[in-house]
């Protein structure tokens, strides 16, 4: 009896309330009496425009990897088992260098969605040299320890390049969640390839040694492909204005081609390569200010973005570290991860 009471309360309230809060017409979901059963799209488009956007932006970035030490430099003594100073492990330098993004898109008019493919293209590289003063020397984070075991180096030259080609392909759709804040959810496809060219180190005035120069070679080759998901953020403010926040996750089947080669006075002591496949992860983010501008007829948009991005890469660094004299085969890999960050400026038009 209790039950049948309160379905005839709520059977009740509905009819009654109905004209004031009908159901959502399948028709056109977007609108009913002001209110949305949907969210609405946040990107005005007209159907007589070609629903085209490009976008260019320029980048100036600077990267970090971890485990590329150089050499450790002994302070007040040319001994490493020292108690006179500390030692300290001298690092790469890194550039800051240009590079761009270009993206093409087509807003569609299947409940506004939006596909976009980009390529992402950048290049740079890390360099060091230094040399030993009186008491003070130098002691090489590479090498086989079979060859340069104990060995100090007066003087050490050492450089790092990175070419970085990321190409992206991705669907989504902007909707408003709150009259000024706004989400594009996406997913799509990532194809990566990260070559670190050359890490190069040369040994130079060596003691206790048959070579007069001392030089490891590697060079690490890098592709993947997978998945890609993430979410795009806006508040507007005023007049154009507003804040962005995006954030996005890649996970790839890829591999890595490594090569380590060591060479004494200029004379190949040997040549080793590594190839092997593995799940990788990219993580990106970006955080800037953004001002829109819309024609009349809401044909034509231009966009511009600035702010500042960060790109993680687990386990880039895959180069070779033999660490035993008495088992040559014996090394470790996985010696550190890849950062990218910098400014960057998106120029967007839509037509």
């Amino acid at each position: 009896m209790k039950h049948l009471l309160s379905f005839a309360l709520l059977s009740t309230t509905y009819i009654l309330s109905a004209d004031e809060a009908p159901l959502c017409n399948i028709e056109n979901p977007s609108s009913q009496n002001g209110s949305c059963c949907f969210n609405p799209p946040a990107r005005p488009f007209n159907p007589d425009c070609w629903g085209i956007y490009v976008n260019v932006d320029p980048i100036l970035w600077q990267a970090r990897i971890s485990g590329t030490g150089v050499a450790i430099q002994t302070k007040e003594s040319p001994d490493f088992f020292n108690a006179a100073e500390q030692s300290r492990m001298q690092n790469l330098h890194y550039d800051w260098d240009f590079g761009f993004r270009l993206g093409v898109g087509l807003n569609t008019t299947h409940d506004a969605w939006d596909i976009l493919l980009q390529w992402t293209y950048w290049c740079t590289e890390a360099k060091r040299d230094f040399h030993t003063s009186e008491n003070q020397t130098n002691f090489s984070h590479f090498g086989h320890p079979a060859q340069i075991s104990g060995l100090s180096a007066g003087s050490i030259k050492s450089k790092w390049d990175l070419h970085y080609n990321i190409l992206d392909l991705e669907g989504a759709r902007e909707f408003w969640v709150s009259e000024c804040v706004s989400f594009r959810p996406f997913g799509g496809l990532r194809s990566a390839w990260i070559d670190q060219k050359q890490f190069a180190t040369r040994l130079s005035d060596l003691s206790h040694s048959p070579f007069q120069k001392y030089s490891i070679l590697q060079k690490d080759r890098f592709w993947g492909i997978g998945i890609r998901t993430g979410l795009d953020m806006q508040w507007n403010m005023a007049c154009g204005i507003s804040l962005f926040n995006n954030f996005a996750g890649n996970l790839l089947f890829s591999y890595h081609s490594v090569k380590h080669q060591e060479k004494g006075d200029g004379n190949t002591l040997f040549d080793v390569g590594d190839f092997f496949h593995l799940g990788t992860a990219i993580f990106d983010m970006q955080l800037g200010i953004r001002y829109d501008w819309f024609s009349c007829d809401c044909c034509y948009h231009v966009g511009l973005d600035l702010g500042w991005e960060h790109h993680f890469h687990p386990g880039q660094n895959q180069f070779m570290l033999f660490v035993d004299d008495t088992m040559p085969s014996k090394f470790v890999s996985n010696q550190g991860d890849l950062g990218i960050q910098g400014f960057f400026l998106k120029v967007r038009f839509d037509f």
